[in-house]
């Protein structure tokens, strides 16, 4: 490691931080962070606990998103001023659905200097973990709060072919895993969350057989859903199975509430296949 004391060239340093484990920190990110002259995060407390770990103390101030248009330019006069600025996320990397793309931007346009110590990412470790393609995958974040507006949002989405990341908080999946089902029909997914703590767990399957098995429980922190992309073809044939298992037992209008009941999917879907598959025979 470097000499604590070790004059860095002014600028601003995007530093990750461990999402869980402690031990995922890299060399230069304890470097940099030893060689500062302040260190600007989203909350000092949480900071503090990481630092103590590696015995750096350091002068702490925040940036988020309350803060962001009044500390900018503070933060750009001191770079101008020879100051050495790190910048670290709560957990993780930096900017990735966090604040700091605008201070980024502009320091960029001011030609001052920005450099990262790159490192673990949660939604880069939940796609590796996820089972699910790994050649492309589209990054969503967190979905609005508000109902209307995660719907649309959703449906924005529903023909992306590319594996989709979303970040979500535990008292809202359930509904968000209703949401899904509802729009984008039963597709692979997987539920990661405590990633690379004692505790961690990664629930893998179809969206149906997910939301049966994390209903009953009670679910804490922040989850990261990667979601399989377009795939109709698997879901019309899911969905043709079914119908066809109740074998003419039931009209078209009381089997579609039936197996809509049962297994999420929207009921004017299921009666429009049950009919196709009337005229089909």
């Amino acid at each position: 490691m470097n000499d604590e004391n070790k004059k860095l060239k002014p600028g601003l340093y995007i530093i990750s931080l461990p999402i869980g484990n402690s031990k995922d920190i890299t060399i230069r990110a304890i470097d940099y962070l030893q060689s500062v002259d302040e260190i600007y995060c989203e909350d000092t407390r949480v900071t503090n606990k990481i630092l103590s770990i590696y015995k750096i103390k350091k002068s702490l101030k925040n940036y988020h998103d309350h803060n962001g248009q009044k500390v900018r330019p503070q933060i750009i006069r001191k770079i101008k001023d020879g100051k050495a600025i790190a910048l670290v996320s709560d957990a993780g990397t930096p900017l990735i659905s966090d604040p700091g793309y605008k201070l980024v931007s502009d320091l960029k346009a001011r030609e001052l200097y920005v450099t990262a110590a790159p490192g673990v990412s949660s939604p880069i470790t939940a796609l590796t973990l996820s089972g699910l393609p790994t050649n492309n995958f589209y990054f969503l974040g967190f979905l609005p709060n508000k109902d209307q507006s995660r719907k649309n949002l959703i449906e924005g989405i529903k023909n992306l072919k590319t594996t989709i990341i979303i970040f979500e908080s535990a008292n809202r999946i359930n509904k968000t895993l209703q949401d899904l089902i509802d729009i984008l029909g039963n597709r692979e997914i997987a539920i990661c969350r405590e990633m690379t703590k004692k505790f961690e767990e990664i629930i893998t399957g179809k969206i149906i057989d997910i939301a049966q098995k994390i209903v009953p429980k009670k679910l804490k922190g922040e989850i990261v859903i990667v979601l399989y992309g377009d795939n109709k073809k698997d879901q019309e044939i899911n969905l043709d199975e079914i119908i066809n298992s109740f074998e003419g037992e039931y009209g078209p209008s009381e089997l579609a509430k039936i197996i809509s009941d049962q297994t999420g999917f929207s009921k004017s879907i299921i009666y429009n296949k049950i009919i196709k598959l009337k005229e089909d025979d």
